[in-house]
């Protein structure tokens, strides 16, 4: 870094292990940027050293690094090598010659008011012993540089002479200072220094072809508390325009440029890359823009961005404005040479590690580079503060950023590729050191996004890059709507350590109950079985089963669940099951967010204890919010895969498992439970064909009947048949083949052997209309073959009887009259007094059935169902059998619990 740092006294002398691009005037000026100011500073000294006008006396006034140095060592080899600097720099060639000039050099970096110099061969003690040595004329002021007293205006113009001499102070401030503390009789060395140095004003004025250029610092904050010497020494300058700062506003940017590369490579390159930050920039500006007036202003703001990326290249402009505008406000920072050590270091990280960025940026830094690490805290200073902070989260592999990258690039190359939030981050510690005049530390999000953006990078990508990162990062503050780090932690600290306190048990019962809430109002769904048995058997309802969190394939195979059921008895119901498998991954981040949202909430519960403030309890707030949303949708994704048995093809086994990936059904306004049911729409039916059914069934001559009960039996164990959500389903399908008649239905059967056949073939229906609630699926009820439905139809019919045959005409027999449906005759005459009236007020039942009559109950009571009027049911039900617990309470208790409060059960 050394080399960035100019050392005039070192240049002056010729001193071994200066970098030569100091001490040879050729490389210097080659290797030099002539700023506007640098060059009316070498013009103005030159024209009075050739006996022109203009100040004899010059203060370059800059901060640390602005140049100061740099322009006294320019001065020196103008006057000490013209040829050399003219033929490097041709610019020069317009400036005065003034011919040999004698010259010297007073450093205060250098001489120590102590300590006795001989670099001329003669011992001096003072400011002015050295300058008359270095001139040829000690003898003139010997006696003054022993007795430590100033020499007059009279001794310091025969000191100059008459012939051109050219006078360099660098850092007088350093060593007036040091003097200040020697006593010299009622005086001090320091104030004989400064009396010095004002006799030396007045002389070089005095002569014709004299002139004295003095380096000041720009502030009394860099005066390191020697505010009144820094003012006194300011003062010997009283015209405005003898003050002069070499290097101001963009100059820093051509300085940089110049000093760091020693070329720039095709300059179409330069307009391409400037275009194309410039496209990325107008895109995301126009996306957002909604008036004609921001449309216009984005466009401006791209066009203004191109020039600035040419002007620039290879450094992006924010880079700079960032170091020039909010650096430069720092007491620490070195403003050009600053900016020069810095960069190299940058410059030089980025080379070794290969990076391709197509701009050095604030998000580029490679603060893994330990010089790069080292130069930024030499300029912004506070290492002792922010060391920790930048390890814990921007350069460790644990570091919230890493994270960041990894969940934003887990599904794109090229976003992997940019490190999006170490590239945000990175960006983010930068500007968190100085501001501009008028403005806190930190930096805005718009201003953020514009210096981070790439090609190939987009705004939402790094404002979700943001998001993640306040909920990552532990330094990470967000105040006043500004981005910068902080050496105290945020609230994320605080959620963590909460966040730790809570057990596993906890954090996952509160995923079962999200995950409940999800799932809430879905049929048939079974969660988190801790065994087979856990997974209803002999349920006519397509069952979907979600395995918990931590099933793993190696302990619990899904065959396992598909083929057993309780205490290891083998699963009837096999072809309607359906397994929803884990994502682990996403369990994990479910799992994250719900113990923030819990650790949160605690936090804001214990708020008076932790006494935090309004905004802090609003961040909490928000940060509960997020962990809830986040915790939601990673439930929501936590089931990859849905695996189903369907047949084998092959027959090496009676089933295969189907995996369908739910993972390719995202979408945000999709519940998980309905992407399961889509995935699994292919397989699982909410219909089947009569023709289907029919061919299922296996009905004809060998087989007449089949009791409903069985055929349910059927669908659900077989894979050869249809898989079905409900076996409403099979009541529907044997209801549209009622009525088409390609089978027939009854209720009531008698078993003779393996023989079934209906009770009453009355009771058959065949060919017309039935509802899927008429069908009785129990094994009571069957279907029929079509031909054997016709023909117990048929033998029911009596055939008429004959007339008697008789030659004797029939004689006419008196005729009753027939009641009409309301009780009238068939001739339609008026109701007798005698026969009852049309319409019913009050009805009063009494009946008493066995399981031959709950069809026609049912009837019945959907008849009941559809009338007007009040109705009163009371029931008392007797059932004797061997019934399923769960099946009983499903199919019995729950429709009867939802129809009335009023209800007593007795099981035993």
């Amino acid at each position: 870094m050394g080399t960035y740092a100019a050392n005039l006294a070192g240049v002056f002398r010729g001193r071994a292990g200066i970098a030569p691009v100091y001490t040879d005037a050729g490389r210097f000026y080659q290797a030099t940027y002539l700023t506007k100011k640098m060059g009316e500073l070498l013009t103005d000294v030159m024209d009075v050293l050739a006996g022109g006008t203009g100040s004899h006396v010059l203060q370059l006034r800059t901060p640390f690094g602005g140049g100061k140095t740099h322009s006294l060592v320019a001065l020196l080899h103008l006057v000490r090598d013209r040829a050399t600097s003219v033929a490097a720099c041709p610019d020069l060639k317009d400036i005065a010659d003034p011919g040999d000039v004698q010259i010297a050099v007073l450093s205060g970096e250098e001489l120590d008011p102590l300590s006795p110099m001989s670099a001329t061969g003669v011992e001096t003690h003072t400011l002015w012993g050295e300058l008359a040595a270095q001139l040829g004329r000690y003898e003139l002021v010997e006696q003054h540089d022993l007795t430590g007293s100033a020499p007059g205006g009279d001794v310091l113009r025969q000191v100059i002479g008459d012939g051109p001499t050219l006078i360099l102070l660098d850092e007088v401030l350093i060593y007036v200072e040091k003097a200040m503390a020697l006593q010299r009789a009622e005086s001090t060395a320091g104030r004989q220094a400064m009396l010095f140095v004002q006799a030396l004003t007045e002389a070089i004025s005095a002569q014709p072809r004299a002139a004295m250029v003095y380096s000041l610092q720009a502030s009394v904050g860099e005066a390191v508390g020697a505010e009144g010497l820094l003012s006194d020494l300011d003062k010997l300058v009283a015209r405005v325009d003898a003050k002069r700062e070499p290097v101001s506003g963009d100059e820093v940017l051509r300085v940089v440029q110049r000093r760091l590369f020693a070329e720039f490579g095709d300059e179409e390159i330069h307009r391409e890359v400037a275009r194309s930050y410039s496209d990325v920039l107008r895109r995301q500006l126009l996306a957002t823009a909604e008036t004609g007036d921001a449309r216009r202003e984005a466009e401006a703001a791209a066009d203004s961005l191109e020039k600035r990326v040419l002007a620039a290249y290879p450094l992006h402009p924010d880079l700079l404005d960032l170091m020039y505008h909010r650096w430069g406000s720092l007491p620490s920072y070195q403003r050009t040479r600053g900016a020069l050590q810095f960069l190299a270091a940058v410059v030089h990280a980025l080379w070794q590690s290969g990076a391709k960025s197509p701009l050095i940026g604030p998000g580029d830094i490679d603060f893994t580079d330990e010089a790069s690490r080292g130069a930024f805290f030499s300029q912004v200073g506070e290492r002792e503060r922010y060391t920790s902070v930048l390890s814990s989260d921007v350069t460790s592999e644990g570091a919230g950023c890493t994270t960041v990258d990894r969940t934003l690039g887990a599904d794109s190359p090229t976003i992997a590729q940019l490190r999006v939030g170490t590239r945000v981050a990175t960006a983010i510690m930068l500007y968190s050191f100085g501001a501009r005049e008028g403005e806190d530390r930190g930096v805005l999000e718009s201003d953020l996004v514009r210096s981070v953006l790439v090609p190939g990078l987009t705004r939402n990508i790094v404002i979700s890059a943001l998001h993640d990162l306040r909920e990552e990062e532990l330094y990470l503050h967000y105040t006043g709507r500004r981005y910068r780090f902080e050496p105290t932690p945020n609230l994320t600290k605080l959620v963590r350590d909460e966040a730790s306190k809570l057990s596993s048990n906890e954090v996952l019962t509160e995923v079962r109950a999200e995950l409940d809430k999800q799932l809430q109002g879905n049929r048939g769904v079974a969660l988190w079985p801790e065994t087979p048995g856990g997974i209803p058997d002999e349920r006519s309802l397509f069952t979907v089963a979600y395995l918990h969190p931590d099933w793993s394939e190696d302990r619990d195979s899904p065959e396992k669940f598909i083929e057993q059921a309780g205490k290891g008895s083998p699963r009837r119901y096999r072809n309607g099951l359906a397994l929803v498998l884990p994502d682990k991954a996403q369990f994990d981040l479910a799992r994250h967010a719900i113990r923030l949202r819990l650790a949160a909430k605690s936090l804001l519960d214990q708020h008076k204890k932790y006494n935090f403030s309004a905004e802090q309890i609003e961040e909490l707030q928000d940060k509960a919010a997020n962990a809830r949303r986040d915790g939601s949708a990673a439930i929501g994704a936590a089931y990859s895969t849905v695996a189903i048995p369907t047949r084998s093809r092959s027959g090496d086994a009676p089933y295969v498992l189907e995996p369908s990936d739910l993972r390719t059904m995202l979408a945000a306004s999709r519940a998980l439970h309905e992407r399961v049911v889509e995935a699994l729409s292919q397989r699982v039916f909410s219909s089947v064909t009569t023709a289907k059914l029919v061919a299922l069934a296996g009905l004809g001559p060998d087989r007449k009947a089949v009791i409903c009960a069985d055929l349910v039996d059927w669908f659900y164990s077989y894979y050869e048949f249809t898989k079905l959500w409900d076996k409403k389903v099979i009541a529907s399908a044997i209801a549209n083949a009622v009525k088409t008649s390609e089978l027939g239905y009854v209720v009531g059967l008698v078993r003779e052997g393996e023989e079934i056949a209906p009770r009453d073939a009355r009771q058959i229906r065949f060919g017309e209309r039935l509802t899927a609630d008429e069908i009785d699926l129990s094994d009571d009820a069957a279907i029929l073959w079509h031909d054997y439905a016709r023909e117990c139809l048929q033998a029911t019919v009596e055939p008429a009887p004959k007339a008697p045959e008789s030659d004797e005409p029939a004689t006419p027999q008196p005729t009753s009259p027939t009641p009409s449906p309301q009780g009238g005759t068939s001739s339609g005459g008026a109701p007798s007094a005698s026969t009852p009236s049309d319409s019913l007020r009050v009805a009063d039942i009494q009946a008493v059935l066995d399981r031959s009559g709950l069809f026609n109950l049912r009837r019945a009571l959907s008849w009941l169902s559809d009338q007007p009027g009040q109705v009163r049911i009371e029931i008392n039900i007797h059932a004797e059998g061997e019934y399923d617990r769960v099946s009983f309470r499903n199919g019995l208790v729950e429709p009867l619990e939802e129809a009335t409060e009023n209800l007593d059960v007795n099981t035993q």
